[in-house]
Protein backbone atom coordinates (compact mmCIF):
# COMPACT_ATOMS: atom_id res chain seq x y z
CA UNK A 1 0.00 0.00 0.00
CA UNK A 2 1.02 3.52 -1.13
CA UNK A 3 0.31 6.67 0.41
CA UNK A 4 -0.28 9.85 -1.51
CA UNK A 5 0.35 12.89 0.18
CA UNK A 6 -2.50 15.37 0.44
CA UNK A 7 -1.07 18.87 -1.01
CA UNK A 8 -3.45 21.88 -1.27
CA UNK A 9 -2.57 24.69 -3.38
CA UNK A 10 -1.27 27.58 -1.68
CA UNK A 11 -3.60 30.26 -1.32
CA UNK A 12 -3.40 33.18 -2.94
CA UNK A 13 -4.32 36.53 -1.98
CA UNK A 14 -6.15 39.22 -5.09
CA UNK A 15 -4.48 42.19 -5.54
CA UNK A 16 -6.08 44.03 -7.41
CA UNK A 17 -8.67 43.78 -10.03
CA UNK A 18 -7.58 44.06 -12.86
CA UNK A 19 -7.18 41.41 -15.40
CA UNK A 20 -3.56 39.18 -15.93
CA UNK A 21 -1.30 39.78 -18.69
CA UNK A 22 -2.99 37.34 -21.58
CA UNK A 23 -0.52 34.98 -23.53
CA UNK A 24 -0.60 35.35 -27.53
CA UNK A 25 -1.58 31.95 -28.70
CA UNK A 26 0.78 29.75 -30.29
CA UNK A 27 1.05 29.68 -33.66
CA UNK A 28 -0.55 25.99 -34.16
CA UNK A 29 0.53 25.67 -37.91
CA UNK A 30 2.92 22.93 -37.17
CA UNK A 31 -0.07 20.95 -35.80
CA UNK A 32 -1.65 18.25 -38.36
CA UNK A 33 -4.82 19.29 -36.67
CA UNK A 34 -5.38 22.56 -37.72
CA UNK A 35 -7.39 23.68 -40.30
CA UNK A 36 -5.62 25.31 -43.43
CA UNK A 37 -8.98 27.81 -44.73
CA UNK A 38 -11.68 26.79 -46.33
CA UNK A 39 -12.21 27.48 -50.40
CA UNK A 40 -15.16 27.66 -52.15
CA UNK A 41 -14.74 24.19 -53.36
CA UNK A 42 -13.29 22.43 -51.11
CA UNK A 43 -14.54 19.41 -48.82
CA UNK A 44 -18.14 18.48 -49.55
CA UNK A 45 -19.19 21.11 -51.63
CA UNK A 46 -16.94 19.99 -54.24
CA UNK A 47 -18.62 16.33 -54.02
CA UNK A 48 -22.38 18.47 -54.09
CA UNK A 49 -21.14 19.99 -57.06
CA UNK A 50 -20.37 16.88 -58.91
CA UNK A 51 -23.14 15.17 -57.36
CA UNK A 52 -25.88 17.68 -59.27
CA UNK A 53 -23.91 17.88 -62.28
CA UNK A 54 -23.85 14.08 -63.07
CA UNK A 55 -27.26 14.01 -62.05
CA UNK A 56 -28.13 16.78 -64.70
CA UNK A 57 -26.29 14.82 -67.32
CA UNK A 58 -28.51 11.37 -66.50
CA UNK A 59 -31.88 13.24 -66.64
CA UNK A 60 -31.00 15.02 -70.13
CA UNK A 61 -29.61 11.65 -71.35
CA UNK A 62 -32.86 9.87 -69.92
CA UNK A 63 -35.09 12.73 -71.78
CA UNK A 64 -33.30 12.33 -74.42
CA UNK A 65 -33.88 8.79 -74.95
CA UNK A 66 -37.21 8.69 -73.97
CA UNK A 67 -37.76 11.36 -76.80
CA UNK A 68 -35.96 9.35 -79.40
CA UNK A 69 -37.40 6.18 -78.56
CA UNK A 70 -39.46 3.95 -81.16
CA UNK A 71 -42.06 1.47 -80.40
CA UNK A 72 -42.11 -1.70 -82.77
CA UNK A 73 -43.82 0.00 -85.99
CA UNK A 74 -41.00 2.50 -85.92
CA UNK A 75 -43.36 4.97 -84.75
CA UNK A 76 -42.35 7.76 -81.92
CA UNK A 77 -43.61 6.75 -78.40
CA UNK A 78 -46.93 8.03 -77.46
CA UNK A 79 -47.95 8.39 -73.75
CA UNK A 80 -51.53 7.81 -73.16
CA UNK A 81 -53.93 11.55 -72.13
CA UNK A 82 -56.84 11.28 -69.77
CA UNK A 83 -59.36 13.97 -70.84
CA UNK A 84 -62.57 13.37 -68.98
CA UNK A 85 -65.16 13.09 -71.85
CA UNK A 86 -68.99 12.35 -72.18
CA UNK A 87 -70.60 10.58 -75.13
CA UNK A 88 -73.99 12.67 -76.19
CA UNK A 89 -75.31 9.67 -77.68
CA UNK A 90 -74.29 5.75 -78.05
CA UNK A 91 -75.08 4.14 -82.02
CA UNK A 92 -74.62 1.36 -83.60
CA UNK A 93 -70.97 1.00 -85.56
CA UNK A 94 -71.27 1.79 -88.83
CA UNK A 95 -74.45 3.88 -88.22
CA UNK A 96 -74.85 7.38 -88.41
CA UNK A 97 -77.95 8.03 -86.61
CA UNK A 98 -78.30 8.91 -83.30
CA UNK A 99 -80.45 6.32 -81.20
CA UNK A 100 -83.47 7.12 -79.43
CA UNK A 101 -82.87 9.46 -76.19
CA UNK A 102 -82.45 7.49 -72.78
CA UNK A 103 -84.95 8.94 -70.74
CA UNK A 104 -85.53 8.93 -66.73
CA UNK A 105 -88.03 9.97 -65.09
CA UNK A 106 -86.48 11.78 -61.92
CA UNK A 107 -89.13 11.49 -58.54
CA UNK A 108 -88.69 12.36 -55.19
CA UNK A 109 -88.45 8.79 -54.01
CA UNK A 110 -84.68 8.44 -56.12
CA UNK A 111 -83.46 11.35 -53.64
CA UNK A 112 -83.71 11.43 -50.44
CA UNK A 113 -82.39 14.27 -47.67
CA UNK A 114 -81.90 13.42 -44.33
CA UNK A 115 -79.76 16.53 -43.00
CA UNK A 116 -78.02 19.82 -43.52
CA UNK A 117 -75.30 21.55 -42.08
CA UNK A 118 -75.24 25.25 -42.89
CA UNK A 119 -71.43 25.99 -41.90
CA UNK A 120 -68.44 26.38 -43.70
CA UNK A 121 -68.14 23.93 -46.18
CA UNK A 122 -72.14 24.00 -46.38
CA UNK A 123 -72.93 19.77 -45.80
CA UNK A 124 -75.67 17.65 -47.22
CA UNK A 125 -76.82 13.66 -46.46
CA UNK A 126 -78.40 12.89 -49.61
CA UNK A 127 -78.77 8.93 -49.79
CA UNK A 128 -76.86 7.98 -47.29
CA UNK A 129 -73.48 10.02 -48.97
CA UNK A 130 -72.59 13.44 -47.63
CA UNK A 131 -71.89 15.73 -50.54
CA UNK A 132 -71.02 19.41 -50.45
CA UNK A 133 -72.06 22.33 -53.15
CA UNK A 134 -70.02 21.56 -56.18
CA UNK A 135 -70.08 17.66 -56.09
CA UNK A 136 -72.01 15.17 -57.87
CA UNK A 137 -75.01 12.53 -56.77
CA UNK A 138 -75.16 9.41 -58.42
CA UNK A 139 -79.24 8.48 -59.01
CA UNK A 140 -80.01 4.96 -59.80
CA UNK A 141 -83.65 4.34 -61.44
CA UNK A 142 -85.56 1.40 -59.53
CA UNK A 143 -85.43 -1.07 -62.81
CA UNK A 144 -82.86 0.42 -64.89
CA UNK A 145 -79.27 0.04 -66.04
CA UNK A 146 -78.67 3.56 -66.28
CA UNK A 147 -77.84 6.04 -63.83
CA UNK A 148 -79.06 9.70 -63.26
CA UNK A 149 -75.59 12.26 -62.39
CA UNK A 150 -77.08 15.54 -60.64
CA UNK A 151 -74.73 18.27 -59.48
CA UNK A 152 -75.06 19.97 -56.17
CA UNK A 153 -75.65 23.91 -56.84
CA UNK A 154 -76.62 25.05 -53.74
CA UNK A 155 -77.19 23.75 -50.43
CA UNK A 156 -79.57 26.23 -48.38
CA UNK A 157 -81.98 26.48 -44.85
CA UNK A 158 -84.05 22.93 -45.62
CA UNK A 159 -83.32 22.79 -49.37
CA UNK A 160 -80.75 21.89 -51.69
CA UNK A 161 -80.85 23.00 -55.29
CA UNK A 162 -79.58 19.92 -57.79
CA UNK A 163 -78.71 20.26 -62.00
CA UNK A 164 -78.38 18.40 -64.71
CA UNK A 165 -76.78 21.05 -66.65
CA UNK A 166 -80.36 22.36 -68.58
CA UNK A 167 -82.48 22.01 -65.67
CA UNK A 168 -82.48 22.65 -62.24
CA UNK A 169 -84.10 20.66 -59.46
CA UNK A 170 -84.91 21.45 -55.47
CA UNK A 171 -85.14 18.94 -53.23
CA UNK A 172 -86.14 19.20 -49.53
CA UNK A 173 -85.33 17.91 -46.10
CA UNK A 174 -87.29 14.97 -45.30
CA UNK A 175 -88.52 13.43 -41.59
CA UNK A 176 -88.76 10.00 -42.02
CA UNK A 177 -91.84 8.66 -40.15
CA UNK A 178 -89.74 7.03 -37.41
CA UNK A 179 -88.41 10.02 -36.35
CA UNK A 180 -91.51 12.37 -35.38
CA UNK A 181 -90.95 15.50 -33.60
CA UNK A 182 -90.94 15.82 -29.89
CA UNK A 183 -93.61 17.84 -28.83
CA UNK A 184 -93.09 19.88 -25.76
Amino acid sequence: MQLVPNQLPPERLLVSMEAQESRPAVDGSDSPFVLKGAGAMSGNSRWLFIGAVVGAMLLSVAGIVVRQYRDKNGDSLHFPTFIKARTSGLAAAGTKELPPAIVIQLSADMVRVSAISLGHPRLAVINGKTITEGDDVVLQAPGSSVALILRVTKIGDGSIQLSDGKNLYNAQITIHSSQKPKSL
